[in-house]
């Protein structure tokens, strides 16, 4: 259902070996949140709810994959950070994605939805985001009976909640969110394409 866009660099390249071992806090977000958003849509049998690359950073990331997944998720996850917005990957996955048609389920005609979730990975601001990120709302946890759990994440990111320790409001948001993406599922639909390589632009350095 969902395709997971995060930035390879920052503290965790900086070490070898699988990205569970160089980004824990990473994978566990991934793990929790697929199992989250499994709960809510309940059994598909062969599908996993969520794809996220776990090559090696550098390289040859654009396997048949990874470019299949981003051509034919239903809701994109982009995990905001200065590392992402500086990433010319990220900028390409983005660009992949939007190339893509989202229509509305009920009435099959075309959509301003753009089905592309914006999530506060570490702190970073409007400012400092390009304008293909600045177009799309941010994703904040609504409904929420304590409301210093949106303030904690919009100051901190989820990457912040995990490392202060706030276990019950990092929950909180994980769950908000896998509630928003089954919402994006199940009201719109992604037209699946082929994307190819040399076709995907970094459009974060367009218009900054």
């Amino acid at each position: 259902l969902f395709f997971l866009s995060y930035a390879h660099s920052g503290r965790g390249q900086r070490r070898a070996g699988p990205v569970r071992q160089r980004n824990p806090e990473l994978v566990t977000f991934f793990d929790d949140l697929s199992d989250d958003v499994s709960d809510i849509v309940g059994p598909r049998t062969g599908t996993d709810p969520g794809f996220m690359d776990r090559t090696i950073p550098g390289g040859s990331r654009w396997t048949p994959t990874l470019l299949g997944a981003m051509g034919g998720c239903q809701v994109f996850v982009a995990l905001l950070s200065r590392h992402y917005v500086a990433s010319e990957w990220c900028g390409m996955e983005w660009d992949g994605f939007t190339q893509r048609k989202v229509r509305n389920r009920a009435t099959g005609q075309p959509d301003t939805e753009t089905a592309i979730i914006p999530v506060i990975w570490a702190p970073v601001t409007v400012e400092q985001t390009p304008k293909a990120i600045q177009s799309v709302q941010r994703f904040v946890p609504a409904g929420l009976s304590n409301v210093d759990i949106a303030a904690q994440y919009e100051e901190d990111g989820v990457l912040g909640l995990m490392r202060m320790g706030h276990r019950d409001l990092y929950q909180a948001v994980v769950w908000r969110l896998a509630q928003r993406i089954t919402e994006l599922n199940d009201t719109h639909h992604v037209e699946p394409r082929q994307l190819r390589q040399n076709r995907l632009r970094n459009v974060f350095e367009e218009h900054r």
